[in-house]
């Protein structure tokens, strides 16, 4: 586990620390869900998959900047190095993917559970929406 992370490179930080943000609210949501709580969720979730993007095309430029230069890899290597490379800037879409389906089930479970609660108004959700307006 350390190495995948270690092979992901530093923004694989950034993508673990909106993750767990993103997913404990989630699971907040899931334990009390209170509409107000979708947003930051939301909000959080674009951040983590933002950071995601942002640290896959980082690697993917250290590779093919690694690639670019003679020096460091012969002819003979390119292919290996760069299918090692490829694999490596997998990592942070693989831990940003895990993040993000986590959060969004724990949504939907929270979505589920406001839909069940007893309101008086078909759900916790649209009755908060409901007095929100008035």
């Amino acid at each position: 586990m350390v190495n995948f992370f270690v092979e992901g490179g530093f923004g694989m930080w950034p993508i673990l620390v909106f993750g767990m943000i993103t997913a404990g609210a989630a699971l907040q949501f899931a334990r009390r869900p209170e509409l107000g709580k979708l947003g930051f969720i939301a909000a959080m979730g674009l951040t983590t998959l933002v950071a995601t993007v942002h640290a896959t095309w980082i690697a993917l430029g250290a590779v093919f900047s690694y690639l670019s230069d003679p020096a460091k890899v012969p002819d003979g290597e390119l292919s290996r190095v760069l299918v090692v490379g490829l694999m490596e800037s997998t990592r942070p879409g693989s831990l940003g993917g895990l993040l993000l389906a986590l959060a969004c089930l724990l949504s939907a479970v929270g979505i589920l559970r406001a839909g069940r609660a007893p309101s008086g108004g078909g759900g916790a959700l649209r009755g908060e929406a409901r007095d929100a307006h008035a």
